[in-house]
């Protein structure tokens, strides 16, 4: 009797565990999301870190770092698989780019609100990032021959 009674509790903690893991469905999203970006442009020395994503209905915009770059990517769900629509800057977290981009109004303002809130908990450095992306201060811009750079960072 008693084996039987803790067989289906344990059943029950299964079920639970299991039914939580599919109603978290932003979770997978951004799991997703992330997946996506990763195998797009992550190198074997330099993966790219895919955090805060503000996902919302069938679109978000994804903040990611990798090494000195950052920028946002602009994704969207297409026949349910998330795929980058453009790589950005502050300009993904301007409402009226986004509605640009195919958006309603109410899906931009959410997604802008949230990805503000998710980022607030970010290091600064890290969040001055997410800006560089398209810009002159990109460090993509930067000639890795250009003889200036060896001399200045010679102090770290």
């Amino acid at each position: 009797m008693g084996i039987s009674i803790v067989f289906h509790r344990y059943l029950l903690v299964l079920f639970l565990v299991f039914s939580g893991a599919l109603s978290a469905e932003t979770l997978t999203d951004e799991a997703k999301i992330q997946a996506v970006i990763g195998k797009t442009y992550d190198k074997p020395n330099n993966k790219v870190n895919t955090t805060p994503i503000s996902a919302i209905d069938d679109f978000a915009v994804a903040d990611w770092t990798q090494g000195d770059r950052g920028g946002r990517a602009l994704m969207k769900r297409i026949n349910g698989n998330w795929e980058i629509l453009a790589c950005g800057n502050d300009g993904l977290k301007d409402t009226k780019s986004l509605v640009k981009a195919g958006m309603s109004e109410k899906t931009a303002s959410a997604i802008v609100k949230k990805l503000s809130d998710l980022e607030k908990s970010e290091d600064p450095k890290r969040l001055a990032k997410f800006n560089l992306f398209g810009t002159p201060n990109d460090p993509i811009n930067k000639n890795e021959d250009d003889p200036h750079k060896h001399h200045h960072h010679s102090h770290h």
